[in-house]
């Protein structure tokens, strides 16, 4: 499977929103950090962008086994699937208190709407105080871990 930013973001949330305990201070800073990252133009680090990710997950057991979990319940979908349970800008502003924008990273090639919509739905969950219990917030996202298993031949 060729790495996909919003794929990783979105199985990284999923993660996020099963995950029970309390993340330590040390994953809430790289968490932070990367949400950050996130409002910078980063065109061409989409490879980085995952490293990143992975490398917060793999730090966590438990986090690293939802988040492998949620890349294999969304690796046999298309990206006009992937983005059609997202939450509206609007949900998402009502749901966590804060505004969302149109900020944030630029993929390579042409942007498109609903990739800016992963990347700020990261951003914005990423940024929080806990984001852990925040992203519980978005019962949009416990509709992915619903997704029927893929067959295995």
């Amino acid at each position: 499977m060729e790495p996909n930013l919003d794929k990783t973001l979105l199985a990284f949330l999923l993660a996020l929103y099963h995950l029970e305990p309390k993340l330590t201070d040390d994953e809430l800073y790289a968490l932070e950090e990367l949400g950050e990252t996130l409002d910078d133009e980063w065109v061409g680090e989409e490879l980085n962008l995952i490293a990143d990710i992975e490398a917060i997950a793999a730090a966590n057991p438990t986090l690293n086994q939802l988040y492998q979990e949620a890349l294999t319940k969304l690796a046999p979908l298309n990206l006009e699937q992937l983005h059609q349970g997202l939450p509206s800008p609007a949900q998402l502003e009502a749901l966590l208190g804060v505004s969302a924008t149109s900020r944030g990273y630029v993929p390579q090639g042409e942007p498109t709407q609903k990739t800016n919509e992963v990347v700020n739905l990261s951003r914005m969950v990423m940024t929080r105080d806990r984001p852990e219990k925040d992203v519980k917030k978005i019962d949009e996202l416990g509709r992915y871990w619903e997704l029927p298993p893929v067959p295995m031949f």
